[in-house]
């Protein structure tokens, strides 16, 4: 990689003085800007598979309103932070685009902001948490939590997902507690819903959906609600609309 040509890779570059004077002084680099957006993007840990999202890629000329709506919530969110420092909550079945627009705030907000962020895996992040239990691990719960609570916006995926011990599910709720007392922005994304059953639950082919409040406990719930904006995103599952053609062209 060749060297910025305006500071050599030293972080300033020169800057005349006023017209007759023999000196000059310097001032930071441009690039400065982007090694620091650069570092705090691999920071954040954001999958892969998620680092192209951002608002202007999200479909938001679908069919379904509603996905409209969650797409102009979202760059509000993101257009007023950090005046805008609550929380979003996307609930929604798989493949609407929770985890694309959560991504694409937490991405803009920390280009256009200069925020700190961080991404986790609600399965993931269990999995970490009881692992620590085990003696031989060399990570302690507080490497893992620490990053995660004083980022500035924190995007967890997935809640829900999984099965938590209620040590887990403790550690979870002083983790969200922390970010609610110290208003710090934090977006998750669920599969799971607390909506009322239908009429036609009585009906012997229904089958009881796992709710929010039970995955992760009402005490918890209640807290999310307090802390996020809850962001509706019904439809169908994109990677199947997107899939479906060619495997019916396959078969």
């Amino acid at each position: 990689m060749s060297a910025c040509p305006e500071c050599q890779d030293t972080g300033w570059r020169p800057v005349a003085g006023p017209a007759g004077s023999p000196t000059g002084t310097v001032e930071a680099c441009p690039c400065r800007r982007q090694k620091d957006l650069t570092r705090r993007l691999a920071e954040a840990g954001i999958p892969p598979r998620y680092q192209h999202c951002s608002l202007e890629d999200f479909d938001r000329f679908s069919e379904a309103p509603a996905l409209s709506w969650a797409w102009q919530v979202a760059r509000d969110f993101a257009d007023k932070y950090p005046a805008e420092r609550g929380g979003l909550l996307f609930v929604g079945p798989c493949g609407v685009g929770k985890s694309h627009l959560a991504v694409a705030v937490l991405r803009k907000v920390m280009e256009d902001r200069g925020a700190t962020g961080r991404f986790a895996d609600h399965r993931d992040l269990l999995k970490q948490i009881q692992a620590t239990f085990d003696p031989q691990n060399p990570r302690s719960e507080a490497s893992i939590i620490t990053p995660l609570q004083t980022a500035d916006v924190l995007v967890l995926d997935d809640l829900g997902v999984g099965r938590a011990t209620e040590w887990a599910l403790e550690t979870l709720h002083y983790l969200l507690n922390y970010r609610y007392t110290h208003d710090l922005a934090t977006i998750l994304t669920t599969n799971l819903d607390d909506t009322p059953p239908p009429r036609a639950a009585a009906a012997l082919d229904y089958e009881p959906r796992r709710t929010l409040a039970q995955a992760i406990g009402e005490r918890l719930r209640s807290r999310l609600f307090e802390m996020c904006k809850r962001v509706e995103m019904p439809g169908d599952d994109f990677r199947r609309r997107v899939l479906r053609p060619s495997a019916d062209f396959k078969a």
